[in-house]
């Protein structure tokens, strides 16, 4: 019985064994949690105040008052149109800092006379901290300011503006014009005329390439460091297109003298042409001729132009005088039932040339045959090459009342 008992008890022995029970005890390995490095808390900062506020930019920046235990890595400005703004909006880094903690941000790239939320910011290990938000409003541009008269200068293709810049809203003008368009409101990117000329002062610009009857908007403009500044719009409509055409009767052997006086002739009937067919709106057709006898030059209503061999009368002045015989004034019924006690007795001339003079009172006087002032009756009475377009302008102002006979409909 022992001896079975022995050989169990061997048995028990050898499963212990081989399960490692009979070994010596072995120390158990501690469990442990694994230790986290402490990220600390953000920052604490407050945002400045704004200094050096433009239409286009501002200073900012802020104080960190604390670190939150780990360096800051980052630091500025950020903003937007919306409150609280972020770093993903817009942001600007540091342009100084001091030892205090305090730095300086510049806000760039804003929009004149907008409000914005502006928010400083600190990075650091545990991340973004934002100061309080302020509001920023941009200035608005510094706005110049025009005498804009009224457009009286109007032809089919072409017309003029006189425009005074009086304030340049306290920096210098470098650029100043008209801007016009078929559409209300134009702009610098609309049809642009510029001056030669900068600053201050009146001004007069010059439109072409119109299109004949048509209304047209315009502002007069003026750039400075601020931004464009625009005028009061003004509104005006081109007139149809003149249809002055002539036909130059020429002898079959002219001399040397003959061909120079063709030549002088040339040049005045083809600007005559020019002005009549751009700032009136005549049908008319003319015969020039040149004729030895003739003093200085005549003509008459249906259309025949005689200028003799005095050179002093082979010019535009004399032409456009000529010209305005033959479309009726001082050779039509019209001119002398008009005229009353020496002044023309119409309405539409009067208003335009007292826009010419700038004088509330002017009246054009007349006799039977010719008018002044702008009637071109001497070559000294041209001044400056405006006065053919004034000329026209009250020979078109004439068709308006009635003179019609002689040089086609009024069709505005």
């Amino acid at each position: 019985m022992k001896t079975q008992s022995k050989k169990y008890l061997i048995a028990i022995c050898f499963i212990l064994a081989l399960f490692g029970g009979c070994k010596k005890t072995e120390k158990v390995a501690e469990t442990t949690t694994p230790k986290t490095e402490s990220n600390g808390s953000i920052a604490t900062i407050t945002t400045s105040t704004f200094t050096n506020i433009t239409t286009t930019s501002a200073m900012s920046g802020g104080v960190v008052t604390d670190k939150g235990g780990s360096p800051v890595t980052d630091q500025g400005v950020c903003w937007s149109t919306s409150p609280k703004p972020t770093v993903d909006n817009n942001k600007s880094g540091v342009v100084s800092v001091s030892g205090s903690g305090t730095f300086t941000s510049e806000i760039k790239g804003l929009t004149a006379s907008t409000k914005y939320y502006v928010r400083a910011f600190a990075v650091n290990k545990a991340g973004v901290a934002y100061g309080n938000e302020i509001e920023l409003v941009t200035a608005s541009i510094a706005s110049a300011t025009f005498g804009f008269s009224p457009m009286y200068i109007i032809g089919s293709t072409v017309a003029s503006a006189d425009i005074e810049v009086l304030t340049d809203g306290g920096d210098a003008i470098t650029e100043r014009g008209i801007v016009y368009a078929s559409t209300s409101n134009p702009t610098i990117n609309s049809s642009k005329v510029k001056h030669s000329n900068k600053g201050l002062g009146k001004f007069r610009v010059s439109l072409k390439d119109l299109t004949p009857k048509t209304t047209y908007y315009a502002r007069a403009y003026a750039i400075n460091s601020k931004g464009v500044s625009y005028s009061s719009e003004v509104t005006f409509k081109t007139i149809a297109k003149g249809n002055f055409t002539y036909t130059f009767n020429k002898s079959q052997n002219p001399g040397a003298e003959e061909l120079a006086a063709y030549s002088r002739l040339q040049v005045a009937i083809d600007s005559a042409a020019w002005y009549f067919n751009n700032y009136t709106s005549v049908t008319k057709h003319v015969y020039l001729n040149y004729v030895d006898g003739v003093p200085t030059a005549d003509a008459n209503n249906q259309g025949w132009m005689r200028f003799g061999t005095n050179s002093s009368y082979q010019n535009l002045r004399t032409m456009l005088h000529e010209g305005s015989h033959t479309l009726g004034t001082g050779t039509s019924s019209w001119w002398w039932n008009t005229l009353v006690n020496g002044k023309l007795q119409a309405p539409s001339v009067t208003a335009i040339l007292r826009l010419i003079t700038n004088d509330n009172t002017a009246q054009l006087s007349g006799d039977s045959q010719h008018y002044w002032p702008y009637g071109l009756n001497q070559n000294s009475e041209v001044t400056t090459s405006w006065d053919f377009a004034y000329t026209c302008l009250i020979i078109e102002a004439m068709r308006k009342d009635g003179l019609t006979e002689f040089s086609g409909s009024y069709t505005p």
